[in-house]
């Protein structure tokens, strides 16, 4: 097997970019989120909404994949071990709603696919959206807290 085959197994976005020629990407998560009466006026923006409206979250993400999206993200941009912990979250309730960001959006592209009369060519992705000058422990913790069960 070719490194760039296994490469493009193990990358669901590689592998859509060689079957079309453009991915649509969802839309703004925090803009939509108010715009449906979200209170996002937190440190953890739409990251608060995994807390105390999950559902809602789902929903946009399903919304967004019927509107046309191929890539739908996670409420994770601002979803870190230190801002649930500010809100009490111990470092494991923290792990289990980073976790959740990404089970949300699987969700919603499940239900998306299981609709054939809906079915455009959606993926999921979860990528963290930081700095590259974040260290690198930090965001080792955080894709493992993330993408581990």
């Amino acid at each position: 097997m070719s490194r760039q085959f296994g490469a493009s197994q193990r990358n669901p976005i590689a592998k859509a970019l060689a079957e079309q020629d453009c991915l649509v990407l969802d839309g703004a998560l925090a803009t939509e989120l108010e715009r449906r009466g979200a209170d996002l006026r937190d440190a953890l923006w739409s990251a608060k909404l995994l807390i105390e409206a999950p559902e809602m979250i789902r929903r946009l993400h399903y919304d967004y994949l019927v509107a046309g999206a191929d890539v739908v993200t996670t409420a994770s941009y601002q979803a870190t071990f230190e801002g649930f912990a500010r809100r009490s979250s111990s470092r494991s309730d923290a792990a289990d709603l980073m976790r959740l960001s990404v089970q949300l959006a699987a969700e919603a592209r499940d239900e998306f696919w299981a609709d054939e009369g809906r079915r455009r060519g959606a993926c999921v992705r979860w990528w963290p959206r930081r700095s590259a000058r974040m260290a690198h422990s930090w965001l080792t913790a955080r894709n493992t807290a993330a993408t581990t069960g």
